[in-house]
């Protein structure tokens, strides 16, 4: 098994490496950074009472552009870094081909290219459409290993969305190599498409609305289908766990804003499976179609109330190190290879987020005695 981190960039830039530097003392093998236009949480969650951090991070919205960021950071003997996720509606593949392409040269082959088909908050509130979402998907990546299969030539790529005629990518590959493209992936079709073309594939497990299982094997069949070994392909999960050692810390962490909005944002189904119904709804599709607006003011406080400790826990793996793995065994034993943790320790109390990270920090050690069991 193999452990990443994910890092919202969000300004002040010491606040950003104050993150890296807990992700090393982690010790996990990769660094990501998110893309995001605005929050994906309402600003009523980010609350100085709860966290001193909102004192100095003003803005949830203050995100530093994640490849410039990279540059920044990466380096060439340090960990690997990637973004998790970019997507194919802000981002044209000819701009993601140069930039991606430079990034890999200078950090000498340590940046992985996280892209998904994009979420409502990032595009919608900016005059930009998500649909067709998995069309999108297919043609940026199809352009984009053209464009970097024909360095310095006259490339054509005719696609539904991107036409290129007599276009030209100079950059060429780092010594016969190009950046790896993760591919972010819940419904049946984008799967499909992750196996098909991508490097890895990256699910959020919290999102039951397509159980892992379902997703694996449509994810396994294209790669096969495609002549690719699943096997040799990254399977990644990106998971939030309330980590904490005993029930009284964890029945504190839940009651925190900035956990009751991550259970706000998960869909319906999410909460139906718990035995519950979603504020907005039991077919509330969730953090990639909502606008984060939709919580923000009295209505978090109102939707807030439904969330009890037990609710929380129901919808999020929680407890110690030990529970949370127990947790992921289904996961591990149908082929996950790679987890993703959530960086949100600093908008949570000091001292609920150090008895947090202890925890993690062992659970991480747990996870890397385990293989990954075969796809289904």
């Amino acid at each position: 098994m193999r452990i990443g981190y994910l890092i919202e960039p969000v300004a002040p830039v010491w606040a950003i490496t104050l993150n890296l530097r807990t992700a090393r003392l982690l010790g996990v093998d990769d660094i990501w950074f998110s893309d995001h236009t605005k929050s994906a949480f309402p600003a009523a969650a980010w609350n100085a009472r709860f966290s001193p951090m909102a004192r100095y991070v003003t803005s949830l919205d203050a995100y530093l552009d994640p490849t410039i960021a990279l540059a920044r950071w990466v380096r060439p003997r340090g960990p690997v870094m990637g973004v998790a996720v970019t997507d194919v509606v802000r981002r044209n593949p000819a701009d993601l081909a140069r930039a991606w392409m430079s990034l890999h040269h200078l950090s000498r082959g340590r940046v992985v290219l996280g892209i998904g088909s994009g979420e409502y908050e990032n595009t919608v509130p900016y005059g930009l459409t998500l649909e067709p979402r998995a069309a999108r998907l297919a043609d940026t990546l199809t352009a984009l290993r053209v464009a970097w299969s024909s360095p310095d030539e006259l490339v054509t790529h005719r696609g539904r969305f991107h036409d290129w005629q007599d276009a030209r990518f100079g950059l060429p590959p780092l010594r016969g190599t190009t950046p790896p493209v993760w591919v972010a992936a819940q419904g049946p079709r984008a799967c499909r498409i992750a196996g098909a073309q991508a490097d890895g594939w990256m699910f959020i497990l919290n999102d039951t609305g397509t159980p892992w299982h379902t997703a694996a094997t449509q994810f396994r069949a294209a790669a096969e289908e495609a002549g690719r070994d699943p096997r040799a392909l990254h399977r990644s999960a990106l998971l939030a766990p309330l980590l904490a050692p005993d029930d009284r810390v964890l029945d504190e962490l839940c009651r925190q804003p900035f956990v009751r909005a991550i259970a706000l944002a998960l869909p319906g189904a999410s909460w139906t499976a718990a035995g519950a119904t979603h504020p907005l709804g039991p077919d509330n599709p969730g953090y990639s179609h909502v606008d984060p607006a939709v919580f923000e003011g009295e209505r978090f406080a109102e939707y807030s109330k439904l969330l009890t400790p037990e609710l929380i826990r129901a919808l999020l793996p929680a407890g110690t190190a030990a529970q949370v793995e127990r947790w992921l065994d289904p996961y591990l034993d149908a082929g996950l290879s790679h987890v993703l943790f959530y960086a949100f320790a600093a908008a949570v109390k000091p001292a609920l987020a150090a008895a947090g990270l202890r925890e993690q920090r062992r659970l991480i050690g747990r996870l890397r005695r385990r293989r990954p069991g075969p796809l289904p």
